[in-house]
Formats: C-alpha cells, sequence, structure tokens
C-alpha cells in the first residue's frame, strides 16, 4: 500500500510518501524539500533482501503521481491522495490574517 501524508518536518509544507508490504514499511520518504524525486530503499521480505524504488511527480488536485519498482520491475503506477494537505495552506492563512490585522490596526 502507498499513502502520503502531510508532515511537520520544514513547517507542514511537505509530505511523506509510505510504502507498505503487508505489516512492514519498506521505503519512507520522510517529507523532502522538493516537487519532484526519487527514494531508492533496500529491505529484507521472508528472508530476502530487496530494493524498493519509488519516484513521484508534481502533486496536482491534492494527489502525487508515483511509480513504485521492486527489484527493478514496476509494480505500481497511480496517483496517491494527499492527506492532510489543508496542513499546507497555513502559511496563506497567516498571511492573510496578518494583513487583515495590519489593516484594522493602522
Amino acid at each position: 500500500m502507498i499513502s502520503c501524508a502531510m508532515v511537520s518536518r520544514y513547517a507542514w509544507t511537505t509530505a511523506s510518501i509510505d510504502v507498505t508490504l503487508g505489516s512492514q514499511v519498506i521505503l519512507r520518504t520522510g517529507g523532502q524539500a522538493k516537487s519532484t524525486g526519487s527514494h531508492t530503499e533496500p529491505f529484507q521480505f521472508n528472508g530476502s533482501g530487496h530494493t524498493a524504488q519509488l519516484t513521484w511527480g508534481v502533486s496536482l488536485g491534492h494527489k502525487f503521481p508515483v511509480t513504485l519498482s521492486i527489484d527493478g520491475l514496476k509494480v505500481a503506477d497511480c496517483r496517491v491522495p494527499i492527506s492532510k494537505w489543508w496542513l499546507a495552506w497555513w502559511p496563506f492563512f497567516a498571511a492573510l490574517a496578518a494583513s487583515v490585522l495590519w489593516l484594522t490596526l493602522r
């Protein structure tokens, strides 16, 4: 399963994309300060070693386009919804509140 959620890193303006296989997390991007990229992670499953590679594109409509490959074979090519996406809007609302306060007090 591939999931995505906003994380507190960089003041809630980035998301972590996580990949789980059963109950084991095999890859976690951790929230990177770039809009596109890739992350590779080795993992153990059923006693043998594997490599997971996740690539993602620019988020559009609260979803990231992602491609997951395991041991070089593409296993998923989909759009993953971002949970808690609204947290990324806090800088906008903070600026709006500051503007209203400034206009009110001047």
